[in-house]
């Protein structure tokens, strides 16, 4: 892994949210930062500073007695998540409606595009994450943008095992192409309904798949 230019500690702390969200790190398993440092051929110092922007980033606890492990999610801290994200996306894609150029609508179409013709399940997850961050990306305010990349963090390794689900399930798909009508509109009132909507749904479907996964 070549650490140059970000910080170590930042670099680590990607490649282990990688690891986390795609299984590699399951839910439970203790990080031991004597082999992770091992692991990426690093001192222990940047690999402890990692485990701590996990820890605030919500994806890792820390105990006295136990070291750090990845935290899972209840269906109820779930709930609360996508409860969050529902009022923020919300209201983000409500002020970045009126600032949306031509060119910006038309990224975020061939990527809904995309998104519906890729089987890969890191890349739908990649081409859904850019799909909202363009249609939000007229939004001015950057802390109600940070709070939503912060929820979607702790909440992104639920959705990787949710897509392995929803393969071939086009409700998506159906309300991506619902906002990017309202988005083109300009009409801010039914592109935020319109969030709200999905978001609700992935949220509903994503507890109704953990339980059933729980039992």
């Amino acid at each position: 892994m070549n650490l140059t230019g970000q910080s170590t500690a930042g670099m680590l702390a990607d490649e282990l949210r990688k690891m986390i969200n795609n299984g590699t790190l399951p839910d439970g398993e203790r990080l031991v930062e004597r082999e992770l440092a091992s692991h990426f051929s690093v001192s222990r110092i940047p690999m402890r500073e990692a485990i701590r922007q996990l820890e605030r980033d919500g994806l890792v606890e820390i105990f006295r007695n136990r070291g750090a492990i990845v935290r899972t999610l209840s269906c109820d801290d779930i709930d609360e998540i996508y409860q969050l994200r529902a009022l923020l996306e919300g209201d983000a894609i409500s002020q970045s409606v009126q600032n949306l150029d031509m060119d910006t609508l038309e990224r975020a179409e061939l990527t809904h595009k995309l998104l519906a013709n890729t089987p890969d399940f890191e890349k739908q997850g990649l081409y859904n994450h850019e799909f909202h961050h363009l249609l939000y990306s007229g939004c001015k305010n950057k802390r109600l943008l940070a709070m939503i990349d912060e929820l979607r963090n702790q909440i992104e390794r639920y959705e990787y095992l949710q897509r392995q689900l929803l393969a071939n399930t086009s409700k998506f798909q159906d309300d991506h192409a619902s906002i990017l009508v309202a988005c083109r509109q300009r009409n801010p009132d039914v592109a935020s309904r319109e969030v709200i909507k999905h978001i609700n749904a992935a949220g509903k479907m994503l507890k109704e798949f953990i339980r059933s996964h729980t039992r």
